[in-house]
Order: C-alpha cells, then structure tokens, then sequence
C-alpha cells in the first residue's frame, strides 16, 4: 500500500512527487472564474470599493480573494464591473469603454427601472388611468419616479405591460 493515497480515485504512491504529479495532471484544479468570483460576491450590496469586496469574501475561499485583490483600487457598481475587470485582469488588456455592462449600467443608473416601477404598481387594478396610476405610486414613489409619470400620455392603461411600454416611451 502506498504512502500517498488521491482522495479523488485512489491511487497510491509511494513517493511524494508522483503522487503531486498526478494531481496536476490527473486531477488539475481549475483556474478561478468570473462566475466563481460572483459566487463569492454573492449577497453583496453595491456598489462597493475593492477593499469591501476583499471583506466580503470568505476567509477559506483565497483562490477568489486574491484575485479581488489585484483588481484596480476603485468603487464597483454590480459584479457585472468585477466581472469586466477580472476580464481586463485575466487577458492583461484594457476593454473598450462602450461594452455593455459599462454603458447598459451607466443608462440603467440614469433610467428608471421598469422592475422598480412595478413594484410600485403592486396590487394595482388595472384599467388605470394616468391620475390612478400617480396616487396608487404617490405614497412609494420617489420625486424622480413621480416627475416620471407625470411624462405619462393621459389615457388608461389596461394592464402592467402597457405601463412599462409607456415607461420606455419617456425615458
């Protein structure tokens, strides 16, 4: 029986060398990924700096936060950000500023969300007219969502797919 037994299939060696040997070439761990530096963001809250980012992963997931680490020192809206610049990090090149979680997150930061706006018509009885729709939000809504709806066209709405049409119309 040898000395060093692989956890993963069982093989044995004897000597030490072979047996790290085979876990490289046999069993190779797999390079860290976008996908597994968002797991490991999961449940954050954005936007945060790197320096919170590297607090927030766990201590026995070092892979991961050594790669936050290297990530330039600034503030990150969503993991969409991380994700573009362990992508800049991984392939040693600067992407363009016009990709789209650059550009889809600065107009999303501009733009009021048709997800927020639903919510704000949670349990609303459709048709609604305009003035419905305002006093129904009136009590939720922000200034911006309520200057939002005042852009609205004065007719009724018959469902929640109209409003979000309607939302897209005047942003």
């Amino acid at each position: 029986m040898g000395q060093f037994v692989c956890e993963i299939c069982g093989d044995e060696f004897e000597q030490k060398s072979r047996y790290e040997r085979h876990m490289q070439t046999s069993h190779p761990r797999q390079a860290v990924s976008a996908a597994d530096i968002e797991r490991a963001l999961r449940g954050v809250a954005f936007p945060k700096e790197r320096s919170e980012l590297i607090e927030a992963i766990d201590d026995d997931n070092r892979e991961v936060r050594g790669i936050v680490e290297r990530l330039p020192a600034r503030e990150y809206r969503d993991a969409a950000e991380v994700a573009r610049a362990f992508g800049e990090l991984r392939s040693h090149q600067k992407l363009p500023d016009n990709q789209p979680s650059k550009t889809g997150g600065e107009r999303a930061m501009q733009a009021p969300s048709a997800a927020r706006f639903a919510s704000l018509f949670a349990g609303m009885e459709f048709p609604a007219s305009r003035d419905e729709l305002k006093a129904h939000a009136r009590t939720r809504a922000s200034d911006e969502e309520m200057q939002t709806l005042e852009r609205f066209g004065e007719h009724t709405y018959d469902s929640m797919a109209e409003v979000t049409k309607e939302l897209a119309r005047v942003s």
